[in-house]
């Protein structure tokens, strides 16, 4: 592993993590800041460029080396830690402003926020005016904080290092491995020949649609900072929202656009668990690529199969008419599958099987490509098919076929990828559940309900936010114990990088030369 051009690399994540800090310091000195907020985001903007400017000095002469497979996978790795290191000192130092009760977070909470929002998980331990308070309700934390709690979603859903590849020249040799490392699904496509011009599309698709959210939602008579939050959560399928209630707040303060506001997240979660190389196709005038393409169909069934079961069991035993379940429902059913983890109410208290559903669909997550976390349904695909193969040659043990997924013949390799990383995926959902529920317990949490430990690893590892139980739609995750939030904030790690990087990291063969 060469260190030095990894360093580089790191150096300049620090220079974007200074940039993106900007709007929010901005906020704090034209808004109606405390001097307080000023001194914070200022300082660590500035501690950030000179740690950044030291680390591209140090290792300038590395800056050209060739990138192999383990560099590419430390980047991702390291870099989507350090970022969540600088991301949490704002919370860290904003601690005990006035008129903020209860924001006292340790540097665990604080770094467990910022893990929660570059990996666009959504899990928070900030409560909301419905449920239990944890550190402070969302509603009462500066504006300048929930800007940059907002801002982590919107840079970690494409990925940062996609965008240092977009930004960064230097990064021509070898940046497909850093591509390849951060960029969710089995295979990570070309658009353009040179990976920075794939970044850079990619980030422009994404702004593009970014920017039709907010002014959509602008339009609605949303306000414009409510706007840009709830488009950061909504196309990086986050889930952070600046008000207590979530996108519910609307409809429970008697908001008269709540349902178009409603409607207009619902499309965009929509796209944005969609492959952004689709969208990038329907822009260039070749809009049937959807639906020629395999996983977004698979994706459509199941969204669709979802909606309808829970608006039968939601309208029989939850709410008075068949409307409002099927409202609920369609909300619910995008939030969860495309890992957002908006809520419009409380889908805790919906029927067991409801719940079991829901589940389910955490694992299932969006498209490969998209901003969505989870397995992704391509993977599904291939699981079932290859399960399917293997039925077959039970009964003609001769039998050669190959696995395919629409119209493209999968490779063997990397069909034994896939599963290698769902058993892997599993493994690990299996080994927090226990390590979790073990915490729980030495610390005085015994009493809590299977289904908590269980969803809550679910929540994280699939990078969801809200789970079940007493992390469901109005809870949050304030209330347990450090060492409970950093097996937590580990399984938000993994999941977004989808476990490889993480793990071949900690092997001691790619620490060797």
């Amino acid at each position: 592993m060469n260190w030095r051009s990894v360093g580089y690399i790191l150096g300049s994540l620090c220079l974007v993590s200074a940039a993106a800090m900007l709007p929010s310091l901005g906020i704090a000195l034209f808004g109606e800041e405390t001097w307080r907020m000023r001194i914070v985001f200022g300082a660590v903007i500035a501690a950030s460029i000179l740690a950044g400017f030291a680390l591209r000095r140090l290792t300038r002469a590395h800056r050209y080396d060739r990138i192999t497979p383990a560099d590419g996978f430390a980047v991702a790795a390291f870099g989507w830690m350090l970022m969540a290191f600088i991301g949490a000192l704002p919370y860290f130092f904003s601690r005990s402003i006035a008129g903020t009760p209860g924001l006292n977070l340790g540097f665990v909470e604080a770094f467990f926020e910022s893990m929660s929002g570059f990996t666009t998980t959504g899990s928070t331990v900030f409560g909301t005016a419905l449920g239990d308070g944890g550190f402070g309700l969302i509603g009462s934390l500066p504006k300048s904080l929930l800007f940059w709690r907002s801002m982590t979603h919107w840079l970690g859903g494409m990925g940062i290092v996609v965008l240092v590849l977009t930004i960064l020249p230097a990064l021509r040799v070898g940046g497909y491995q850093l591509f390849q490392a951060e960029v969710p699904g089995p295979t990570a496509e070309r658009l353009r020949p040179r990976i920075r011009q794939t970044a850079a599309i990619l980030w422009g698709v994404y702004i593009l649609l970014s920017a039709s959210e907010t002014l959509l939602l602008w339009i609605g008579d949303m306000p414009l900072f409510d706007s840009l939050c709830h488009t950061f959560g909504t196309m990086a399928t986050g889930g952070f929202s600046p008000k207590d209630g979530s996108i519910g707040y609307y409809a429970r303060v008697g908001h008269p656009h709540a349902l178009y506001f409603e409607i207009v997240i619902s499309v965009f979660m929509f796209l944005a668990g969609c492959s952004f190389l689709l969208h990038y196709m329907a822009l260039k005038g070749r809009p049937w690529a959807y639906w020629r393409n395999a996983e977004f169909r698979q994706y459509i069934r199941l969204l669709l199969i979802a909606i309808v079961v829970l608006t039968v069991f939601t309208s029989i035993s939850v709410y008075d008419s068949t409307g409002e379940a099927f409202r609920k429902s369609v909300f619910q059913t995008l939030s969860i599958t495309t890992t957002t983890g908006y809520v419009i109410g409380d889908f805790n208290a919906w029927p067991g099987a409801c719940r079991v559903l829901l589940l389910a669909l955490m694992f299932c997550g969006g498209c490969a490509g998209s901003t969505g976390g989870g397995l992704k349904q391509i993977r599904i695909m291939v699981v079932f098919k290859y399960i399917y193969r293997e039925l077959m040659k039970l009964v003609r043990p001769n039998l050669v076929k190959r696995i395919r997924v629409g119209e493209t013949t999968m490779e063997e390799h990397t069909c034994a990828n896939i599963i290698g990383l769902v058993l892997l995926w599993f493994t690990i959902f299996a080994l927090a559940v226990f390590a979790l529920t073990i915490v729980l317990g030495l610390f005085g949490y015994g009493d809590v309900q299977l289904d908590t430990s269980f969803s809550a690893v679910a929540a994280t590892l699939n990078n969801i936010g809200p789970g079940l139980g007493d992390v469901g739609a109005t809870s949050n995750y304030g209330w347990m114990p450090a060492p409970a939030k950093i097996i937590l904030l580990l399984c938000m790690l993994m999941g977004r990088l989808e476990v490889y990087a993480v793990i071949v990291v900690l092997l001691p063969l790619a620490w060797r030369k």
